[in-house]
C-alpha cells in the first residue's frame, strides 16, 4: 500500500515547475528526498510544496506524514520524509481493551 502512496507523492512533486530534479534514497529505513530547484528559494518554500503534496495524498488514505528539513547547499535541499499509520486503534480485536473503538463517541 505504501508503494502506491509514494508513487502518487512523487507524481505530485514532479508537477511543480520550480523543481528541476528530485530523488529518493532510503537509508536505514528512512526516506530522504534530494531536491534540486532552478531558482533561489528557502527551505520553508520547498517544505510547503512537500507538505501540500503530502496533504493531498493523506486525504485519500488514513496516514500521517512528517517532513523534516536536513540541509541545503546552493539550490540543493535534503528532507527526511515519512508516511506512517496512526497509532490509535482503528478496529475492534475482540479482547475488550480499555481503548476499544466500540467505546468512542
Amino acid at each position: 500500500m505504501l508503494d502506491d502512496v509514494w508513487e502518487q507523492f512523487f507524481n505530485c512533486i514532479s508537477n511543480y515547475k520550480q523543481i528541476n530534479h528530485f530523488s529518493n534514497k532510503q537509508i536505514c529505513g528512512a526516506n530522504f528526498l534530494y531536491i534540486q530547484i532552478d531558482c533561489q528559494q528557502n527551505e520553508e518554500a520547498i517544505k510547503k510544496l512537500l507538505i501540500d503534496c503530502s496533504r493531498t495524498i493523506t486525504e485519500q488514505f488514513k496516514l500521517i506524514y512528517r517532513v523534516e528539513f536536513i540541509r541545503s547547499e546552493n539550490n540543493n535541499f535534503v528532507f527526511k520524509h515519512r508516511f506512517y499509520v496512526p497509532n490509535k486503534k482503528m478496529f475492534c480485536c475482540g479482547n475488550n481493551c480499555a481503548n476499544c473503538t466500540r467505546f468512542r463517541k
